[in-house]
């Protein structure tokens, strides 16, 4: 239950920060969807190979997720030990977990996204967060 109320507030505070591109552009749906992020993450790229599309946004969710998480003091949702995990292969893993959640492409990525590394990266398996 905690797990789906950090996710609900990342996701307002992502739609949050996305609301001024949507007021600018005059978009009222401006959330990248499942489907969106794995068929710009599939393009032009092979595992252990990502494509920097694909990279960067899994680096800047988790980034966003774990500024928002230290600002509210509250225990992380997913630990990755960049030291023994490379961005590449927790892309890869991304990507791998967009694909068994087909029936839910249409849902925001961000969810997803953020499902998968907690399921992939628990903390419980991970002596320090980072």
């Amino acid at each position: 239950m905690i797990l789906l109320k950090k996710i609900f507030f990342i996701s307002l505070s992502l739609l949050f920060l996305n609301s001024s591109k949507a007021i600018a552009d005059h978009h009222e749906d401006v959330m990248l969807t499942a489907g969106e992020l794995l068929a710009g993450c599939e393009e032009n790229s092979s595992p252990g190979s990502p494509n920097q599309y694909c990279m960067r946004y899994l680096f800047g969710l988790t980034q966003t997720v774990l500024k928002l998480q230290q600002a509210e003091q509250s225990p992380p949702i997913f630990c990755i030990n960049p030291q023994v995990t490379s961005i590449q292969e927790a892309t890869d893993n991304m990507i791998v977990h967009l694909r068994s959640q087909s029936s839910r492409l249409n849902e925001d990525a961000q969810n997803i996204v953020l499902e998968g590394l907690s399921k992939n990266y628990p903390c419980s398996s991970y002596g320090n967060p980072t």
